[in-house]
Order: structure tokens, then sequence, then C-alpha cells
């Protein structure tokens, strides 16, 4: 059996071998080695494999689990690593980023003073582009976030590094949907966001390319191609927790998608838990699909 550590580190990947290099050399260099490395690769056809079992040569003091399963995106990945956690927290490291050298040491002081309190389910620190410049911003007033606790569902751009408990990952799986190979992260962040708090902290710990708008053409194309999955992501975002404009905007997205899937608005309505905010939204979303599908051609680009 193995040991217990404090967290398990999740990397999803799929044929980022080389990438990956760059997440390992930040991990072999962590100030605290109280975690757990659970690699999962979504059916890669490079040579990742080979390139895991050389971490494991260069680093056998390092945990490090190699898990392969049939390529079927990320959330499906973080779904199989389920079985393989042994840590009490969990934190999501995508395989093209890496963690500055004290951000477990960060995690574990950061944890210390809120795993009494029941009520906070995520620790949040920042992502920043460099140590200087974090993703993360109160939007009203352009400052990095302080420590702080809010409902996960805030007035604040949601690019943070969240860490979550294992037993509120573990209850949490995400949904799959057939032939469908993309589904928002923030899914699993939102659902827990309605049941628990989150204690925000103002300190970078995870680097990454941060691009801006990195989300544009090729990420409406992807929700286009899986629309069960965006509508899933925009019915949670329909919540009376956000304010008007976020909920008719998410109403607008769920009828669109719908329209993707080739839904009735009857089959949309038992799908969703805000059916008059749908039906309102219903026409307008219906000219959005006619927008999106001319100009994505139905996904395909």
């Amino acid at each position: 059996m193995k040991n217990k550590v404090s967290f398990s580190i999740i990397t999803p990947t799929y044929n980022r071998g080389e990438l990956l290099k760059r997440c390992f050399s930040s991990l072999e260099k962590q100030t605290c080695m109280d975690f757990e490395w659970i690699i999962v690769d979504d059916g890669s056809t490079d040579d990742t494999e080979s390139i895991v079992a050389g971490f494991m040569s260069t680093a056998p003091s390092m945990e490090i689990c190699y898990l392969r399963k049939e390529n079927g995106g990320k959330h499906t990945a973080l779904n199989a690593a389920h079985s393989h956690i042994h840590g009490k927290y969990v934190f999501i490291l995508d395989s093209d980023d890496e963690l500055t050298e004290d951000a477990v040491a960060q995690a574990l002081e950061g944890w210390s003073q809120w795993d009494a309190c029941t009520e906070v389910g995520i620790v949040a620190f920042l992502r920043g582009r460099d140590l200087e410049h974090p993703c993360c911003y109160v939007k009203e007033e352009k400052v990095p976030v302080d420590i702080t606790s809010y409902p996960r569902i805030c007035p604040i751009s949601s690019d943070v590094c969240e860490i979550i408990r294992t037993e509120i990952f573990l209850n949490y799986p995400f949904p799959v949907f057939p032939g469908e190979r993309f589904l928002s992260e923030g899914v699993l962040w939102n659902r827990v966001g309605m049941a628990y708090k989150c204690v925000y902290i103002n300190r970078i710990i995870y680097l990454c390319e941060y691009l801006e708008g990195g989300l544009t053409r090729s990420g409406r194309a992807m929700r286009i191609r899986n629309p069960h999955g965006g509508m899933c992501s925009s019915n949670l975002n329909m919540t009376k927790k956000n304010n008007l404009k976020r909920r008719i905007k998410n109403g607008l997205l769920f009828t669109c998608y719908g329209c993707f899937a080739k839904l009735s608005p009857l089959q949309m309505a038992q799908e969703c838990d805000h059916k008059a905010l749908m039906f309102l939204c219903l026409p307008f979303g219906w000219l959005i699909y006619q927008v999106w599908k001319r100009k994505y051609n139905g996904g395909a680009a």
C-alpha cells in the first residue's frame, strides 16, 4: 500500500511527452516533497511512456504514478485518476505548465489554516505568466485577489490554481457524454462552488503561458463539436447565484449548444435547471446558432 501524502498532483497529458519535462523539473525542485505525481496518459501516440520511465529512473524517491487510457479528453483522464489518489488534497497541473519551487510548501501552509473549516472546499492560489504578473484579478479593482473566503461563484476571473479536498474531488466526477472529448474544467469548480466556499490566497505558485483571449476561434469550435458538454457548463452558470448578465449569456449559450446537439426545445428543457430563462433565451440562442454554424462550419474549424 502506498504511503499517504498531503497532495496528489494530477497531470492529464496527450502527446506532450517533451513538455512534461518542464512539469517534472519543477516538481523535482520542490522544497517540500510531500506529494505524489499522477500522470494520466490519455492515449498518447508519442514517447510519453518512455519519458515518464526516465523521470522515475532519474528521481526514484519521487512518488510517480503513470496511468494509460484510451483517448477520451482531459475530463475523462481526471476521472481515471480517482482510484489512484492517496493525497489529502488534489490539484491539477497541466502538462505544459510548472510550479514554483515553494508551491507545495505554500499549499501545505495555506491548507493548514483552513483544514478545520469544513465550509471551505477549495484553497486557490494564483497562476502567473511569471512571479510578477498574475493571471487573476478582482475585475472591479484590477488588483490581485487577496486572502479571503468567497463562494466559488464570485466576481473575479477564474484563472487560478485550485487545490481541493480529495473527498470532495472524488464526490464530483466529471460527467461524460458519449462521443464528446471536451468538457470545461469549470464544470467541477462551479459544482463544488455551489456547496462549499473557496479561499483565495494572493500568491503565485503556478506558472503558465497565458495568452489573452486564448479560447477564441479554436476554443469555440471545440465547444461546438462537444455541445452536450457546453450545455452542461452553461446550465451550471445559469444559477441565480450569478448576476443577471452572466445568467442571460449562459442561457443564450445553453440554447445555442442545444441547437448544435440537434435537440428540440422540450429536450433542452429536460436538461436545464432554469427552464423559464432557457425559453426566454431560445429565439436569440437559435440566431447565434445560425451565425456560428456558418462561421465555424458547424464546429469543424
